[in-house]
């Protein structure tokens, strides 16, 4: 759900430029204007037929877009790590203005006060990394922090706490308020992937663990989101690999439902994915798929070349393009929307309009920041 746009004030004007991106890019080593252009060279999308899909931000003004915050019909909030922590505001002619820079974290992802946080209505929430290190990249994301979108300045909220098992609650993914006059109301809603847990913070300040999902039954959670009625949680998972825990199964993904009481159906409301990232339901307004849900693919997450192979150089090749976001139809099954994304996360609907954010494809290895996220505008026809 947008705010009203008259409950934020920019912390930074609009004539500030974005140009100001190249004294992000900290680079351990040399690459060739080839090699940039390669990086920055938009994938080529494909849509059913009944949509269409064009690029709405190009690579080269943000980094790693990836989630969103839809303010009202022309403008949403963008959270991106990039190499200081950023918050853009972008419209929907794809204008993109500096909305805030979070001294001292760096969030990814993000929501907005509800009625129900009292004296915190309207302001920011975010999940981000808390230590930055030696290669420029970052090492845990457990910091619960919230900005003030009159001033832009960021105050910490709460490290999130070690779970049941005594595992830190770092690794974090998503964060959703509940929905107001629900049973998950007056809470925000936090995933973490390291150790599979779920968390919650309160208007007071008070963050707290709430459960660990069953890693074995119900894979690692992901993507948040609610039934449009309030009654049920949707959580996006993936299914680990038995050889390698960190690694993910493919078409092993599900979305969970999870009652308020923390019991999940034994009946996903969807499967076939393999990393399902953000999760949104369509408005009345787009064609004849209202109300349908709609998530991302995010699909593998590096280029196999990095870290493993050059220690301290992250990759500067691009990514695979199998990233893809689909649509859940009535009756529970997968369809497919638009294919040839290389890393899209967040998703979100400004009128008619599908927005989806794409990381691309340095944020996995944490050791280089390119400017090389890019957003994508379906429409339904």
């Amino acid at each position: 759900m947008g705010a009203p746009l008259s409950t934020f004030v920019r912390a930074a004007s609009d004539q500030e430029s974005v140009n100001d991106a190249e004294r992000w890019v900290p680079l351990p080593y040399m690459v060739t204007k080839t090699e940039r252009d390669q990086l920055f060279a938009p994938p080529v999308i494909t849509t059913e037929h009944d949509f269409s899909a064009s690029i709405l931000v190009p690579p080269g003004k943000v980094f790693d877009p990836f989630d969103l915050f839809v303010l009202d019909d022309k403008m949403m909030l963008v959270a991106d790590d990039a190499a200081d922590g950023h918050i853009w505001k972008i419209t929907t002619d794809g204008k993109v203005t500096p909305f805030a820079a979070p001294a001292r974290y760096a969030p990814y992802t993000l929501d907005i006060a509800p009625a129900s946080f009292g004296k915190y209505r309207g302001q920011i929430y975010a999940l981000a990394f808390n230590e930055p290190n030696a290669a420029g990249g970052w090492e845990l994301a457990d910091a619960i922090v919230r900005i003030d979108p009159v001033t832009g300045r960021d105050s910490l909220v709460c490290y999130l706490p070690d779970n049941a098992n005594h595992e830190k609650g770092a690794g974090g993914f998503f964060v959703r308020f509940g929905p107001e006059n629900s049973p998950f109301a007056g809470q925000l809603w936090i995933t973490t992937a390291s150790n599979h847990s779920i968390y919650t913070v309160a208007p007071d300040d008070t963050c707290k663990f709430v459960e660990t999902i069953d890693l074995d039954k119900w894979g690692s959670p992901r993507g948040i989101a609610f039934t449009t009625d309030g009654t049920t949680m949707l959580l996006g998972s993936v299914t680990p690999s038995p050889a390698n825990r960190a690694k993910t199964v493919e078409g092993g993904g599900r979305i969970l439902r999870m009652r308020p009481d923390g019991t999940i159906d034994e009946k996903p409301f969807a499967t076939g994915l393999t990393e399902p990232g953000a999760m949104a339901f369509a408005p009345s307004s787009f064609g004849h798929h209202g109300g349908e849900l709609f998530v991302t693919e995010v699909g593998k997450w590096d280029n196999d070349i990095g870290i493993t192979q050059e220690p301290n150089k992250g990759p500067f090749a691009q990514v695979h393009s199998d990233g893809a976001v689909y649509r859940v139809t009535g009756d529970g099954a997968l369809a497919k929307v638009a294919s040839g994304l290389r890393n899209p996360v967040g998703v979100g609907f400004i009128g008619d309009t599908l927005i989806v954010t794409d990381i691309n494809g340095d944020f996995h290895e944490g050791y280089q920041k390119f400017p090389d996220g890019f957003i994508v505008a379906i429409k339904a026809k």
